[in-house]
């Protein structure tokens, strides 16, 4: 962000606060930019560019705070945004339960190379070829494959009257293709992307087109019980999804089965959870929370046993803990970098040591038919059944059914591998889990 912008808005921040009798403020700024451009056939489909930003104040006044935000970020929009808080301080009838905070002892910052954002002409281009490649790669590619090249850049900017002054910027690019390929009768479709460097653009459509023609001919199996592999990219998304359970928030509005257990056993020996904020394989290792505080490594789950909750400095407060680095704001709480520990075995032996069941690679409708507070869900679901350690014929029309809660107690292996996709903060390994109930033909 613009260094100078930045001073001019804290002076009038400054300037606004001591005129409206605040005792004390804060000031977040968040922006986000992207770009991208998609190729269908053989011409440019779309080229978008958006921008996204977010101003907000908190201001102390009586020992109660205010808020106020927009999404203009001028010097005389703050302003504006603390004589709004200041007033909004004056209708709140509790006192402050945590004060503005004065700073970490030490911010853990990490050198990584941020790309820059594509130009229009980069992105149409890359796009354009990926298209071509697709098509090149099989007689089976058919019309519906559009290929893409994106990037995303963010800032943010967290200052105090306490003393606190904090900023952080990141970047990516990726590009990606959702390929349509179609055989006599059969006919499917896949996705995949990847981050710019990361696979080479023939790297990338041969891994996509593989997988995608590697799904035609799919039919479900018999219902019953099964013992399964959930890969590493659809594991994720379960994790995603269920990532609140783990939230001190959630504990206290009593949305979460984890409230009260830390230090208990509620897991397989095996399986571990950790939130790591700068994790290599991660998007973005912002040093700080969205209330200032240094963000760090912790286990979650450590081989079965919950060691912690994430907590911010409120929701610690109220339970006699200390804050785990994982404000999104003074009463939002979330994950930095949240991945289930990877484990011994390659992709291979782990389709080995399950000898019989079923590979999935896809489970459809998350957030409609996955329950976040009893941890229940009933998933449509697609992969491969495996015979013998190898994968056989692909599966799909089937609904895998279970419990997270139950599910994470009947892990029997993970691979070696951690995967965060291209721009996710949670990651995952392939994951075994025994007894899992199917309902197919």
């Amino acid at each position: 962000m613009d260094k100078r912008l930045i001073e001019e808005i804290k002076v009038a921040v400054e300037k606004a606060a001591k005129e409206n009798g605040a005792e004390g403020y804060e000031l977040k700024i968040n922006t986000s930019t992207g770009v991208g451009a998609e190729a269908l056939k053989d011409e440019i489909s779309t080229v978008n560019y958006s921008r996204s930003d977010v101003m907000s104040v908190r201001c102390v006044k009586n020992n109660k705070s205010g808020y106020a935000s927009s999404e203009l970020v001028t010097p005389e929009e703050a302003a504006s945004l603390v004589e709004r808080a200041c007033d909004n301080a004056l209708t709140v009838e509790d006192e402050d339960e945590v004060p503005l905070f004065e700073g970490s002892p030490e911010y853990t910052y990490v050198t990584k190379e941020r790309p820059e954002m594509p130009t229009p002409e980069e992105m149409k281009s890359t796009a354009l070829s990926l298209q071509r490649k697709a098509y090149a790669y099989s007689d089976k590619v058919c019309d519906g494959t559009q290929c893409f090249m994106s990037g995303s850049a963010s800032g943010s900017v967290f200052l105090n009257s306490a003393g606190l002054s904090l900023t952080y910027d990141d970047s990516v690019v990726y590009y990606g293709a959702s390929v349509a390929v179609k055989d006599g009768e059969l006919a499917d479709s896949d996705f995949g992307i990847s981050l710019k460097g990361k696979e080479t653009e023939d790297e990338l459509i041969a891994r996509v087109v593989d997988g995608t023609l590697s799904k035609l001919g799919a039919e479900p199996v018999e219902s019953g019980k099964y013992n399964i592999i959930i890969n590493a990219e659809t594991m994720r998304s379960l994790l995603s999804v269920y990532s609140g359970i783990f939230s001190a928030r959630s504990a206290f509005l009593k949305t979460t089965l984890l409230a009260g257990k830390e230090g208990e056993k509620i897991a397989s020996d095996i399986f571990t959870i950790c939130d790591d904020p700068f994790h290599p394989n991660k998007y973005g290792c912002c040093p700080f929370d969205g209330e200032g505080v240094a963000v760090y490594k912790k286990n979650v789950v450590e081989n079965g046993v919950l060691k912690t909750l994430l907590y911010n400095r409120m929701y610690a407060k109220k339970f006699g803990k200390e804050t785990t680095g994982n404000a999104s704001s003074a009463k939002g709480v979330s994950p930095k970098g949240l991945y289930i520990e990877k484990g011994s075995y390659t992709s291979d032996e782990l389709l080995e040591k399950l000898g019989n069941g079923l590979y999935i690679t896809g489970l459809n409708g998350m957030h409609a038919g996955a329950n976040t507070q009893s941890g229940d869900f009933s998933l449509q679901a697609e992969g491969f059944l495996v015979e013998g350690g190898k994968k056989t014929r692909p599966v799909k029309n089937i609904t895998v059914a279970d419990n997270f809660y139950n599910l994470i107690k009947k892990v029997e292996g993970l691979s070696d591998k951690v995967d965060f996709g291209a721009t996710s903060i949670f990651g995952a390994p392939d994951c075994m889990f025994s007894d899992v109930s199917i309902s197919g033909k």
